[in-house]
């Protein structure tokens, strides 16, 4: 250890409540940046897993330019063969088909005179498999009356009967209930007519009100016979089974898929609303932990500075005896990066504890938040490396740069001056 190392460090056991008073205001920054850091990624990854897992899948496949300008015509061919490949690329842990049409739905009341609806609604209409859906996004979680789909006569025969799920606001809507009959009028691709009668199985809820009340929803095999699609659909949605692997999965997917003429898209493209709310969101943090710094460094700048002043005739002693400037530099620097460092230790024990209460325990929102039409219930932080060493940068980088003006201003003290100074 050089003479300037061993100096730093007697200065900063020299003045105790200083030194302390410096790396708690440093100590301060690193903690609320880490918590803001943990509780933001937390926050997002709880968000953008609800969103995906529940609703879209992290992955879709479309025909080309389906995304753009969807049409019921535009479909995924032979889709099973399509379903063998993604089941064979890391990073897939489930797919379900889908087919989405438009119709208007007709309610008529048990006692009304036949011909006569009390209420209609237009309505999308997802075509779903119960248990690839089911084993992909836990759809029957989304439930909130009656029971799942499952086969019924509909799948194979015109005539029949089938089963429909209504989502909460389109039931509210038609003033429907579970075991309610209702007519389904739309067409088929082949231009014949697509109409058939359904008994609602169940209320569905996906916290997203929007697409609540005007979503209804088939099994796959009865939506492919009544809109004459035969082996068809219009989506595949893959659920993967982290977010850490989303990119690399489908791009992997779309090496596969894509002589196909299938197009392959993350929730990025296909969620842009979302993806973009959560960007807006990303850029307000980075400026509340701009603020955080900015307020944390003028506090280690004032405390430097007051050190610096209150050791005017030290400094004019080391300038008497030929101490380099340079080197008085080096030396108010290097005590304050020490002070960074242990600064940084004794945050990453604070943030840590912190961080597992917060992300054991959560924050119940009440009431629910509202982001991007869904309701959030609950938002817990997350342990993560980002958590910890871009909090250490700032610390680090603001000590050296703050240190530095106080630092220079004690390099150029003007030594006879100083020493006349009581």
């Amino acid at each position: 250890m050089g003479l300037i190392s061993k100096l730093a460090w007697r200065n900063i056991f020299r003045q105790k409540r200083r030194t302390i008073l410096t790396i708690l205001t440093m100590t301060g920054g690193f903690v609320l940046s880490s918590l803001a850091i943990g509780w933001a990624n937390g926050s997002y990854s709880g968000m953008i897993l609800f969103f995906t897992n529940h609703r879209t899948g992290q992955i879709q496949l479309h025909k080309e330019g389906y995304l753009n300008d969807p049409s019921i015509y535009d479909t995924i061919d032979d889709y099973r063969q399509t379903a063998e490949q993604l089941s064979v690329v890391d990073g897939v842990r489930a797919w379900a088909p889908r087919i989405y049409a438009g119709a208007l739905l007709a309610f008529r009341e048990k006692d009304a005179p036949a011909g006569v609806f009390s209420n209609s609604a237009a309505s999308s209409v997802i075509g779903i498999d119960p248990l690839k859906e089911q084993a992909a996004t836990d759809f029957s979680e989304q439930i909130t009356s009656g029971g799942m789909l499952t086969a019924s006569p509909a799948d194979s025969l015109l005539g029949a009967t089938g089963q429909i799920l209504l989502g909460e606001g389109l039931a509210i809507t038609l003033d429907a209930a579970v075991g309610d009959s209702l007519i389904l009028l739309s067409q088929a691709v082949d231009g014949s007519s697509a109409d058939r009668r359904y008994i609602v199985t169940g209320i569905v809820s996906t916290g997203n009100a929007e697409v609540d009340r005007a979503t209804c929803y088939l099994t796959l095999a009865d939506a492919q016979l009544l809109f004459a699609l035969e082996n068809r659909v219009h989506e595949l949605a893959v659920v993967t089974t982290s977010l850490g692997v989303v990119e690399k999965t489908a791009a992997e997917i779309e090496l596969i898929t894509e002589p196909s003429g299938l197009s392959t898209s993350t929730w990025k493209e296909f969620a842009k609303e979302f993806y973009n709310g959560m960007q807006a969101d990303v850029a307000s943090l980075k400026i509340i932990l701009a603020i955080i710094i900015a307020v944390a460094a003028l506090g280690v700048l004032n405390t430097i500075l007051m050190m610096v002043l209150e050791r005017r005739r030290e400094f004019g002693v080391m300038k008497a005896i030929g101490t380099q400037p340079k080197s008085i530099v080096r030396m108010i620097v290097l005590e304050a990066n020490v002070m960074g460092l242990a600064s940084i230790v004794l945050g990453s024990i604070v943030s840590t504890i912190g961080l597992v209460i917060l992300s054991k325990h959560g924050m119940t929102i009440d009431p629910p938040l509202d982001y991007g039409g869904f309701m959030f219930r609950e938002m817990r932080a997350a342990i993560t490396f980002a958590s910890y060493w871009i909090p250490s940068v700032c610390v680090m980088v603001t000590a050296s740069v703050v240190s530095l003006v106080p630092a220079l201003k004690a390099a150029h003290t003007d030594a006879a001056r100083s020493l006349r100074t009581v």
